[in-house]
């Protein structure tokens, strides 16, 4: 992996150690963790010892994070298990750990970050055990027009279908076509082909307003996944090729006077794909 290596045009360590490869950005988190995942699933065999020890590094700091915020938990933990399981499926073969006490420790550091987080989690659950829950606000108190909005902001449709459980006015909201079309649309209408999928699904059902928005979400999702989403993305400028985090702005050293730079989102895959080249 050039981009943990010496020799790319980050010059690796120091990509890790800078401001774009800094993971204590609450808004950048979930993109950070995509990538940490994607490292650890399929690139993992790649990694030098250094480059290793940089990511274990990288995990520590987002631990960090989750203690001083009580934050994105499951979102650790889900990339703790993702790395775990992909050092443990080297094993009785230590090919890219480099030795079995290399291993062992691997697995021993892993161990105590999950025990780290199980402890914030029993921490913060005691915390919430304690308060009075008669006092605590709860959906049913809101305006339904603001649960309508609440389940509009949802980007996964099993998330919808989950809320809609928890009582009788979400579940009559989770219920509405505006809903499904919306987050059909927000994952599948950015692709021209499959917008124009859809458009021959609803011509060939004749009548748009009873057209079924929530079937169509789970057959697209089934065979295309999800539009990547994330809070903030790194970019990458088309004139000079240097990548940033999208709200940091990037000053284009050959960015020409009459001519302003261009740039492109840059997903995790497409990052590691990148950044492996």
């Amino acid at each position: 992996m050039p981009f943990l290596g010496r020799d790319w045009r980050a010059n690796g360590e120091q990509w890790i150690k800078s401001d774009l490869g800094s993971w204590e950005r609450q808004r950048s988190l979930s993109f950070s963790g995509s990538v940490v995942q994607l490292l650890s699933k399929e690139k993992l065999g790649e990694l030098s010892g250094n480059a290793q020890s940089a990511v274990f590094k990288i995990l520590k700091q987002m631990i960090d994070m989750v203690i001083k915020t009580g934050q994105n938990i499951s979102i650790i933990q889900r990339i703790l298990n993702q790395f775990r399981n992909s050092i443990r499926d080297s094993y009785p073969y230590f090919y890219y750990i480099g030795s079995e006490q290399c291993w062992r420790r691997n697995i021993h550091t892993l161990t105590r970050m999950q025990d780290a987080l199980k402890e914030i989690e029993a921490s913060l659950t005691k915390t919430n055990n304690e308060q009075d829950s008669s006092e605590l606000p709860t959906l049913d108190c809101l305006p339904i027009e603001m649960q309508r909005e609440i389940v509009r902001r949802l980007d996964n449709g099993n998330d919808i279908i989950n809320v809609g459980l928890l009582n009788s006015n979400l579940y009559r909201v989770t219920k509405e076509i505006l809903i499904w079309r919306e987050l059909c649309l927000f994952h599948f209408g950015v692709n021209e082909n499959i917008r124009e999928r859809i458009m021959k699904l609803i011509q060939h059902n004749g009548d748009e307003n009873n057209f079924d928005w929530k079937d169509v979400y789970f057959r697209l999702k089934r065979r295309y996944g999800h539009r990547e989403v994330y809070a903030e993305m790194i970019h990458q400028c088309q004139i000079c090729k240097g990548l940033y985090w999208q709200d940091s702005g990037h000053l284009c050293l050959y960015e020409m006077a009459d001519k302003n730079p261009s740039s492109i989102p840059i997903s995790p895959t497409k990052l590691v794909s990148l950044l492996a080249q």
